[in-house]
């Protein structure tokens, strides 16, 4: 994939200079961000045992799904106006998102105090504490303006602080044996500290100012399309979750909570490793005329098979190796009271696939101007996973949640598929199915056929040596159209 972007981004050029920058800047901050929120959770699960991980994690999901319906969409719309309009318009942009997010905020606060007297009582302080101050807990969406105003450095530093708070929240609650409550508080109060100090460093680039309430209500209905279909998401990532929460104990959604930690790590690499691919694959489609791509589809479909093929067979050999360790990862991370979430972490690993792939063809029906789909398959796997749950978690809460939650993978990865192939034709051959499964098979024979004590040395060993190996002959085959990317395309 580095080297595909490297193709189109232009290396040595000013472009590849600015885009590298700009990855580079954003990727430090939500690496800083990820490895703050998983050392608090794994001192959660370390310490305070499977049931205070399981309201624990229960709050931080209902926290998510809240700030997804803060952003409404508005992060990307904002980025791509930014991107777009002259320096001197930023204030004015500013604004509009300013008014627009705390629109949201208000909104949403409101929405997650009206169903607090439902919730557990330890979370209900720190949920309680993020609904008064939504639109201050909820912005972060800065990234785009540190970008186009030559900073992309600064994304670090709200996530450094969110990062100091949290791990330092966390670890006094737990040292001083405070009430349960004060887990969750810390992990909000880190939250608004990232947003706090965003915003100071952005008041730094640009002027602040709030715009009227008519274009607030003009930017969140321009990104309501996506916003929608974001919520949709979020919610289907915690719907097993909730459901779980509903039918079943705190332990057993301790349990539940960390194995499926591992699935929202796989989602943070596929973010990842996809962003880089947009721009590669808006270049390969060109300027639309009439909804159509001048060009045709070719070069994009090309595009997108030569980036599925080695993502995905280094995915399926990773997803191998991560079933092979669950035990010890579990074990490492959370300590000798998570037996059950052994099983939903190799479920998870199988979710982390899926969820790859779709991100990939999601990357590539984006440049089409094709979006009607994001809201159909968020909407299809929401309805899945609702109704597998249903029927699951009564037979089995752990396994039936998880295996509910891949059901939902799989439609929402059948959707993607079908609308790319309709749009640009099949995003893979027939030829590449030996490809795709040689890492995960090679893999999957060390762990079966090896030294089940030699199993944590050999089988990450197997799995990496070989998805190198598909990637090297994957990319080391001549370039199609090797066009570079000019700076406007590679900084936006």
């Amino acid at each position: 994939m580095i080297r595909l972007v490297n193709r189109l981004s232009g290396r040595g050029r000013a472009g590849g200079l600015r885009y590298g920058a700009n990855l580079l800047g954003q990727a430090a901050g939500r690496g800083v961000y990820l490895a703050a929120g998983l050392a608090a959770f794994v001192m959660v699960g370390h310490m305070a045992g499977p049931a205070a991980l399981g309201r624990y994690g229960l709050a931080l999901a209902i926290l998510a799904v809240a700030l997804i319906a803060a952003d409404f969409g508005t992060t990307l719309t904002f980025g791509a106006r930014l991107g777009a309009i002259e320096p001197e318009m930023r204030a004015a942009e500013f604004g509009r998102m300013l008014s627009a997010r705390l629109v949201l905020g208000l909104g949403t606060g409101a929405a997650l105090l009206c169903i607090l007297p439902m919730l557990p009582d330890a979370i209900q302080p720190a949920l309680a504490l993020a609904a008064l101050l939504m639109p201050l807990a909820a912005a972060r969406f800065l990234d785009a303006l540190f970008q186009v105003c030559g900073r992309p450095g600064w994304s670090v530093w709200p996530a450094l602080a969110n990062a100091v708070i949290l791990i330092g929240g966390t670890a006094l609650a737990l040292r001083l044996q405070l009430p349960e409550a004060a887990l969750s508080l810390a992990a909000v109060g880190a939250g608004i500290a990232y947003g706090a100090v965003g915003l100071a460093l952005a008041l730094r680039l640009v002027p602040a100012r709030l715009a009227p309430l008519p274009q607030a209500l003009a930017t969140i209905r321009a990104a309501a399309g996506v916003g929608v279909a974001n919520a949709l998401g979020s919610l289907n990532g915690r719907i097993s979750l909730m459901m779980l929460a509903a039918f079943a104990g705190a332990a057993e959604l301790g349990q539940f909570t960390a194995g499926f930690r591992f699935f929202e790590l796989g989602a943070a690499v596929a973010i990842t490793l996809c962003a880089p691919l947009v721009p590669v694959f808006g270049r390969a489609v060109g300027p639309l005329v009439d909804g159509r791509p001048r060009t045709g589809t070719a070069a994009l479909r090309t595009r997108v098979r030569t980036a599925l093929v080695p993502i995905l067979a280094a995915s399926c050999a990773g997803a191998v190796a991560a079933c092979a360790l669950a035990e010890p990862l579990v074990r490492l991370a959370f300590g000798p009271d998570f037996p059950g979430a052994v099983p939903v972490l190799r479920i998870a690993t199988g979710m982390s696939v899926l969820l790859i792939a779709a991100t990939i063809l999601f990357a590539g029906l984006v440049p089409l101007g094709r979006t009607g789909f994001a809201v159909r398959g968020s909407a299809a796997a929401c309805a899945t996973n609702l109704i597998a749950c249903t029927l699951l978690i009564p037979w089995n809460s752990l396994l039936g949640a998880a295996l509910a939650a891949l059901l939902a993978e799989a439609a929402m990865l059948l959707v993607l598929a079908h609308a790319f192939w309709r749009q640009a034709g099949p995003p893979l051959a027939l030829a590449d199915i030996p490809i795709l499964a040689a890492p995960g098979l090679l893999t999957a024979l060390a762990w079966a056929a090896g030294p089940a004590a030699l199993a944590p040395g050999t089988v990450p060993a197997v799995a990496a040596v070989s998805a190198a190996l598909v990637g090297w002959l994957c990319l080391r085959r001549p370039p199609t159209d090797p066009l570079p990317l000019p700076l406007p395309e590679a900084s936006s």
